[in-house]
């Protein structure tokens, strides 16, 4: 049986991750991470897209990406995952897959209620670097978007496009940020529920 084929669509939000082989920390470090900046800088050059949050670990990454016009996911994870393995591999002088099996990606526009789907898997990518103990505050830790969210006129390391998900809820900062930061409660609320 063949793979699933994606959903390739314009104008569509996606949720993608990746997970390098054998649970390798290709990642880890300042040096791998600003390789994986530049190749998302340069893939944003080549191709129509958003990047509108992310969050790097060292041994898997997720993206929240919005194709736009003439987008194409497959095309824009092609390069960015293929530059950042030959980067990689040249570097530590190795060679083989980088990556443990295809990117991974759900289509936010399709959740049953997207709104609060995207906002929970802000907090989602935000608190991984929690679970892996890199941090006690997801807001502590530097290879992440989520500041971007939560501080006006924050810059992060790689700019991002807040989503207009995230613009929708209100016009004004103050409410959308009181939106966001309930979402934190809820998603920690569930949590605590689950152990």
């Amino acid at each position: 049986m063949g793979r699933p084929l994606r959903f390739i669509l314009e104008n569509t939000t996606y949720h993608i991750f990746a997970r390098f082989v054998n649970y390798e920390k290709f990642l880890g470090g300042k040096t791998y991470k600003e390789i994986m900046y530049q190749v998302i800088q340069y893939t944003k050059k080549k191709h129509n897209f958003q990047l509108n949050a992310y969050e790097m670990l060292d041994d898997h990454y997720h993206f929240i990406i919005k194709t736009l016009k003439n987008g194409d996911i497959s095309k824009i994870m092609h390069m960015i995952n293929n530059r950042f393995a030959k980067a990689v591999n040249k570097i530590m002088n190795r060679r083989g897959p980088v990556f443990n099996e295809r990117y991974g990606s759900k289509v936010i526009d399709h959740a049953k209620n997207p709104i609060k789907y995207f906002l929970s898997l802000l907090w989602y990518m935000a608190y991984n670097s929690v679970r892996k103990g890199y941090v006690e505050n997801p807001r502590d830790y530097l290879y992440s978007s989520i500041n971007q969210y939560l501080l006006k006129n924050y810059i992060g390391r790689i700019k991002i496009t807040l989503h207009e998900i995230f613009l929708n809820l209100s016009d004004n900062f103050s409410e959308r940020l009181e939106v966001l930061l309930s979402m934190e409660k809820e998603y920690l609320e569930y949590l605590a529920n689950s152990y």
